[in-house]
């Protein structure tokens, strides 16, 4: 039995050759484009399973370095907000024995100024105490959405206590795997420690001040008795702040680390998955040389002839 191919039979097959053919040209073209030699299980299967974990391990890191980068910057303006507090403490010690050893002589003006100054320094330490990077509160704990520290005050305007609208627990963030860090404090355990209260101990101070039914002994008796709860606060407020500081140092560590691991992820996607440029320059040549040459022969195959026009 005679098999007739037919011209159409002929055109489907040229155009099929030269569909898989522009479609392999296609493929190395967009290899030196993109610089991906895998991008679909079908360009190498062998490859494919090992380029995805190595995609899955890098992306996994670059979580981490965001994670550690975040909360590094969280607790360095923690570490800032904690030293401003330390130097209203300071500040405030230094005007608590200004006043103890002031002279009769002026003595109810100069309490007034010096009471003046620690009222700036309740609100300078209230501030601090309700510091945010991004709109989230650092002292609040968990509840980084709501401004931890409220000043209550009185009809004249004067702050008379402060109060907690934060949680008791820390927020803390996951840096690598099984590895926390604390990041957000819960502020009433540094700032208002029983004994060691920071807005208390310069609330007491401003109130000894101004209190005129104390004799200037006893003023001086009562003013040298606060430096002792401003000594407590302040040491509660440092530990915090060493606290802090070494979790700092543990996230540069980290830091390092997770860069190192990302580099090693990012050679292996290489190693496996990248374009080798030369290699792929080549085969474009030899796959434009046989592209061509499939064109040349569909163009023969399909010239028309008079029997074409005919029939």
């Amino acid at each position: 039995m005679n098999i007739r191919v037919t011209t159409q039979t002929q055109t489907a097959a040229a155009m099929a050759n030269l569909q898989r053919q522009s479609s392999a040209l296609a493929k190395f073209q967009q290899q030196l484009s993109s610089g991906q030699r895998v991008v679909l299980p079908s360009d190498d299967p062998a490859a494919f399973p090992a380029l995805t974990l190595a995609r899955v391990n890098s992306d996994r890191l670059a979580t981490y370095a965001q994670t550690v980068s975040d909360a590094t910057t969280v607790l360095n303006t923690g570490v800032s907000a904690l030293q401003e507090v330390n130097d209203t403490l300071v500040r405030a010690k230094q005007l608590a024995l200004e006043g103890a050893n002031a002279t009769t002589e002026g003595a109810a003006a100069g309490y007034e100024a010096l009471a003046a100054e620690v009222d700036g320094l309740i609100d300078r330490a209230v501030r601090a105490a309700n510091v945010e990077v991004d709109g989230q509160r650092l002292f609040g704990g968990t509840a980084a959405g709501t401004t931890p520290f409220r000043a209550v005050t009185d009809a004249q305007g004067n702050v008379t206590g402060v109060a907690y609208d934060g949680t008791a627990d820390r927020s803390r963030v996951l840096i690598g795997p099984g590895q926390t860090v604390d990041t957000r404090y819960a502020g009433s355990a540094v700032f208002q420690r029983p004994g060691a209260d920071v807005f208390q101990a310069l609330i007491q101070l401003r109130d000894d001040l101004r209190n005129t039914t104390l004799t200037q002994s006893q003023k001086a008796a009562a003013l040298n008795g606060r430096v002792a709860g401003l000594d407590a606060a302040r040491e509660a407020v440092s530990e915090a702040t060493a606290e802090q500081a070494s979790a700092l140092a543990q996230l540069e560590a980290v830091q390092a680390r997770v860069a190192d691991l990302k580099l090693t992820a990012d050679i292996r996607i290489g190693e496996v998955g990248a374009t080798d440029f030369a290699e792929a320059v080549v085969k474009l040549k030899e796959q434009e040389t046989v592209f061509q040459a499939a064109l040349a022969v569909s163009a023969n195959i399909l010239q028309p002839s008079l029997l074409d026009f005919i029939r």
